[in-house]
């Protein structure tokens, strides 16, 4: 009797809240994946034992020093995917050499992982100027196949950060428009707020896993961070009709850099009633999950062969 060869399977790991996010397009490309979370350095030594039943992994969040070492270990071919600070970390360490642990990132990146993968072609572009080729997935979350819906009533601005990106989501310059603003409603995600002096108008959600509910009680997305792939809280907010003021240019969107700048267009946009029709069809005509997973499902055939992948049920089927 003729053995059946096993499905290859892919563990999918890396940063709690992009896990979901990557496995829905896994489904859609007809890659076998499971999530497995790894969320400190014992489970990574765990799978060592567990990681073997996997042909590969897919890690979202590039080059983890920890975990790539124990990826190593174990034999499990490595996948990595750059979703943005990661990126300005690891130029860093390639610029400033970083000793025996930067040397230990660059043979992560450079030497013992099978391939790259980048969110954006921004990253792409960094990541070549360290010598990594990394082509191009964007990670967009199911949440945008949504419908426009009407601004509410009582207009909100909704941010996000959590305790430690305070900095890189300029939190501080939040919390001041929010002051300067005080009748107008500033929704948090992400951060309890513990530690922070604010305003009666700010109001801390802590962590959510679905944000539909928060985008339906918000006429404005704000976010003025440091460094950014393309958020996917900019495309589920403009894909529901909402108005993005954003720190790099996008579509559709208001640009904004600093105190000043942020707060004139809050200005503008808190005289607005009416959704954000224009920017939520940019959404729909430029964003599509079944094309970033046929993209992936290519890459998978180069890096493992035809075997990776199979049929594509109908209901799913990856269009171009």
């Amino acid at each position: 009797m003729t053995a059946i060869p096993r499905r290859f399977r892919v563990a999918v790991t890396g940063t709690w809240n992009w896990l979901e996010v990557a496995g829905e397009l896994f489904r859609r490309a007809g890659i076998d994946s499971e999530i497995v979370p790894l969320r400190s350095r014992s489970e990574c030594l765990r799978w060592l034992v567990r990681g073997r039943r996997f042909d590969a992994v897919h890690h979202v969040w590039g080059n983890r020093r920890f975990p790539g070492v124990v990826f190593r270990l174990s034999g499990v071919p490595t996948v990595w995917h750059w979703i943005g600070s990661d990126v300005t970390a690891f130029r860093r360490v390639c610029r400033a050499g970083g000793g025996l642990r930067g040397a230990v990132d660059r043979r992560i990146a450079l030497r013992w992982s099978r391939a790259h993968l980048a969110d954006s072609p921004e990253l792409a572009h960094e990541l070549a100027e360290c010598g990594v080729a990394a082509q191009v997935v964007r990670l967009l979350p199911k949440s945008i196949e949504a419908p426009v819906e009407p601004l509410p009533r009582r207009p909100s601005v909704l941010s996000y950060w959590n305790p430690g990106s305070r900095d890189l989501y300029r939190c501080p310059i939040v919390l001041r428009l929010a002051a300067a603003l005080p009748t107008v409603d500033f929704l948090i995600a992400g951060d309890e707020g513990t530690g922070l002096s604010a305003t009666p108008n700010v109001k801390f959600l802590g962590r959510l896993r679905d944000l539909g509910e928060v985008y339906s009680r918000t006429s404005i997305y704000l976010r003025l961070v440091k460094h950014d792939s393309l958020s996917a809280m900019v495309l589920e907010a403009m894909a529901r009709g909402r108005h993005v003021i954003y720190s790099q240019p996008f579509p559709h969107a208001e640009l904004a850099l600093d105190f000043d700048q942020a707060r004139a267009a809050l200005t503008r946009l808190l005289e607005r009633s009416t959704a954000n029709e224009t920017g939520a069809a940019y959404i729909r005509a430029n964003f599509n999950l079944d094309i970033e997973a046929q993209t992936l499902r290519s890459c998978y055939r180069q890096w493992f062969g035809p075997g990776a992948c199979r049929a594509v049920a109908q209901d799913h089927e990856v269009r171009g």
